[in-house]
């Protein structure tokens, strides 16, 4: 799993220069529009810490900073792999292009006064690129374990769900339709889950009297895609490999039990 050589990133790079011109520009428009970039005259360093009930989300955030380079580097991969690249090596060059990304983010956050350059954000990036590869390097790995984002919109955020972390769960879900000794059984379609949200943490919450609480969740889900279209061959259409791609990244509302 190691990295592409020049002339692989280099073709990879540029058949990936739409999405990745897309990515910059939408980028740019947040960090101008709602991260403050510019703000500061100087470059800042936050240290922000991780998952205690003294920071700013309770860890969501960082949560949140992994998930995004995952899905960034998952999403990337499946576009290289439909131009003819094997998933391994696609990964490699996609986790590169996140990560470039991802630190023009952080770099640029350094500007603002509301953020600050934070060695917590992208160690948290690199994290989830790497098990991004990991997961897609490894086939058995990509059929039982799913890294997800359940969002309930709090009502605390407005419209959008980027930084609403207090309508954020992450998860990660084990599938036993990957396993053998289950994958031919009505066991196939459960998932089992294992999560963390925190709640109580905003400006907003705290001045509608909520607490800071951090809470881990364990529960049973149900494996849609497993439901819809059954195991995954090479010859599944676009539409099936796209659905599959966002119920691998995304926890349908009223999938899961989880206990109180």
């Amino acid at each position: 799993m190691g990295l592409p050589d020049t002339s692989t990133l280099a073709d990879d790079l540029y058949a990936l220069r739409v999405e990745a011109g897309a990515l910059v520009g939408a980028v740019a428009v947040i960090g101008l529009r709602d991260w403050n970039w510019g703000s500061s005259p100087e470059f800042r360093i936050r240290h922000e810490g991780w998952f205690g009930s003294d920071t700013e989300s309770g860890g969501m955030d960082k949560l949140g900073h992994a998930y995004s380079a995952y899905l960034l580097t998952n999403g990337l991969t499946e576009r290289l792999v439909e131009q003819g690249r094997t998933a391994e090596s696609a990964a490699r060059s996609a986790a590169l292009l996140t990560q470039g990304l991802l630190l023009g983010v952080e770099l640029f956050d350094g500007y603002s006064t509301r953020y600050g350059f934070s060695t917590e954000d992208l160690s948290m990036n690199l994290l989830g690129s790497a098990w991004a590869v990991l997961r897609q390097s490894t086939p058995k790995l990509r059929e039982r374990i799913d890294f997800r984002l359940a969002y309930q919109p709090s009502g605390y955020h407005g419209w959008s769900p980027l930084g609403d972390y207090a309508g954020h769960s992450y998860l990660m879900a084990l599938k036993l339709s990957g396993f053998e000794a289950t994958r031919r059984s009505p066991l196939r379609y459960l998932e089992l889950h294992l999560g963390y949200r925190a709640r109580g943490f905003s400006p907003e919450e705290l001045s509608d009297g909520r607490t800071r609480s951090r809470q881990g969740f364990a529960g049973v889900g149900i494996n849609l895609s497993e439901l819809l279209w059954g195991p995954a061959t090479a010859a599944d259409s676009r539409l099936r490999r796209n659905g599959r791609l966002l119920l691998e990244h995304l926890q349908w509302p009223g999938g899961a039990w989880y206990p109180p």
